[in-house]
């Protein structure tokens, strides 16, 4: 009788090393060997011979604690805000009112309309700007300086006139009255000013047809 032997024959697989890590940029490998202490950089640990320790250490270390603050610096610490400074304007005055007939053929300024009292120290400023309407009722045309003056308050001084030689000019034309500006600033120094518009009206016409002059004056530092 034949004996009949079976067997089963099952299959081995073979187990696979688990892939190795990949690199990481902040670390560095190496192999150290054990009987003679030497130390190679490799890529990956694996990479050690049997004779060889795999090492590894990070590149850059944890973030440590924040020191303390540093000292003030020389200069202190920033101080508050001081208050705010004064505006510089010591007194403003309003002018305003009728103006006459103001004559031709002059060679003098003169006040249009009425004026107001300053006083200044010797470094203080006056500066105004005041409008005239002004006209003519004779045929032809009128031709005038303009500007604003000064004197000394109670006197009959002749007038400055603030601008000087660079005073504005205007003419008007008979039943055409026509509104003039004056502006301007000046250092008079100490003491106490009359101060208004005035008119140079060196042509033969006189002006004869004008209305309400009106403006301020302010004295400041």
């Amino acid at each position: 009788m034949a004996i009949m032997f079976s067997s089963t024959v099952m299959a081995k697989t073979k187990s696979q090393p688990p892939a190795p890590p990949a690199p990481d940029g902040n670390v560095l490998n190496g192999c150290y060997q054990k009987i003679n202490g030497q130390l190679r950089i490799v890529s990956n640990p694996g990479q050690c011979n049997p004779s060889e320790l795999p090492v590894s250490w990070n590149i850059v270390g944890p973030q440590g604690p924040a020191g303390p603050q540093g000292p003030t610096g020389a200069q202190g610490p920033e101080g508050p805000a001081g208050p705010q400074g004064p505006s510089g304007v010591v007194d403003t005055y309003a002018l305003g009112g009728s103006i006459g007939i103001i004559s031709g053929s002059s060679s003098q300024w003169i006040f249009a309309g009425p004026t107001v009292s300053v006083a200044t120290t010797e470094s203080q400023r006056v500066t105004g700007v005041v409008q005239a309407p002004l006209g003519t009722s004779a045929e032809g045309q009128a031709s005038f300086g303009y500007d604003l003056c000064y004197r000394s308050a109670g006197s009959s001084d002749a007038l400055t006139n603030f601008a000087g030689s660079n005073h504005s000019v205007g003419e008007v034309s008979a039943s055409d009255r026509l509104s003039f500006t004056a502006a301007g600033s000046v250092i008079p120094g100490a003491g106490a000013w009359e101060v208004g518009y005035c008119i140079l009206n060196s042509g033969t016409l006189d002006l004869d047809d004008n209305d309400l002059v009106s403006g301020w004056v302010v004295v400041t530092n």
